[in-house]
């Protein structure tokens, strides 16, 4: 087991640059990628089955006392919710007024971003600045709860930008929807112990697929950006991303000043609100915007952008911390 604890470890501080290297094998070796999207089982894309698993394992992470206390404080992660949707597709709606100036299939890829839940990965940035790991639990299973509700509405709205999907909403969400809680449901059965005992190997479970799907839906688009490199596009789409992932991240920390709650509270639900499970975008988007490229790539910068904002913002709560100490 020790190992597995080191490794663990390794994977949480080289997470990034894990990531750096699993798109340079997408964008330069895409073969197995593109093979693995052809996949299914039970007649559902692996890509999705991949995405249940992960979200699988985030529910096994979940204990019954962070349930609880994320009751006491359901009006600050109703409010979370809102806003975790609300805040960036305000964003795309603003992009929306300039089409002309932006690449083709990017704003598409942003309005999918902009629905997605709060990331998994958000409870392990409030881990590290001490923040209510409730709160952030309470965001993810709630918002993604209700993400194939926002995704068939805004699809039947919206034909032209999402297209004809070979995977209809209802068959996404039979699938992804109720792995949360599966996942919390066998933490029950197994208990406390056994679970805390295999938490190292859940944590590089979940690493490796989010990993693998990374590299297995940016092997469609990353080859032709690479093929047809526009530098000057691709610097328009990262400020645009930058600016969409910013704002969010702002907005979640003016609202907590609004709200004038506890430090703890304010720093879950920035890591909530601010970080988007880009992931399940990414599948989403391989499934309905494979012939946009540039949404994918809008994808792969936004999860880079809103990890180094995490960061920031963990830097920032740890200044603050000793500060308080002396």
């Amino acid at each position: 087991m020790q190992p597995l604890v080191s490794l663990a470890r390794k994977i949480d501080t080289y997470l990034l640059p894990l990531l750096l290297v699993v798109y340079g094998l997408a964008a330069f070796l895409p073969d197995l990628g593109i093979a693995m999207r052809t996949q299914e089982v039970f007649r559902c894309p692996l890509t999705v089955i991949m995405l249940s698993a992960m979200l699988f394992l985030a529910g096994i992470g979940i204990e019954a006392r962070e349930v609880r206390q994320a009751l006491r404080s359901w009006w600050h992660v109703l409010v979370g919710c809102v806003l975790l949707v609300a805040a960036p597709w305000a964003i795309v709606v603003a992009l929306g007024a300039f089409p002309l100036l932006l690449p083709v299939g990017m704003l598409s890829g942003l309005g999918l971003v902009a629905l997605m839940p709060s990331a998994a990965s958000s409870v392990a940035w409030t881990q590290l600045s001490r923040g209510n790991v409730a709160i952030n639990v309470a965001l993810i299973l709630l918002s993604t709860i209700l993400t194939p509700v926002l995704l068939g509405v805004i699809a039947q709205q919206s034909h032209a930008s999402f297209g004809e999907a070979g995977t209809s909403i209802l068959e996404i969400g039979m699938w992804i929807v109720p792995s949360v809680l599966l996942g919390a449901f066998v933490r029950h059965l197994v208990g406390e112990a056994r679970i805390h005992f295999a938490r190292p190997m859940l944590k590089v479970g979940s690493a490796s697929i989010l990993l693998l799907l990374n590299y297995t839906n940016a092997s469609v688009a990353l080859p032709k950006i690479v093929g047809n490199f526009q530098p000057l596009v691709l610097l328009v789409l990262v400020l645009a991303v930058w600016g969409m992932c910013g704002t969010v991240f702002a907005s979640s920390w003016c609202l907590t000043r609004w709200l004038k709650i506890g430090e703890s509270e304010s720093r879950s639900l920035v890591f909530g609100i601010g970080m988007k499970n880009t992931g399940m975008a990414l599948v989403l988007a391989g499934l309905w915007l494979e012939q946009y490229p540039f949404a994918m790539v809008a994808i792969i910068v936004y999860t880079f952008s809103q990890h180094l904002l995490a960061a920031g913002f963990h830097q920032w709560n740890l200044r603050s911390d000793s500060g308080e100490s002396r």
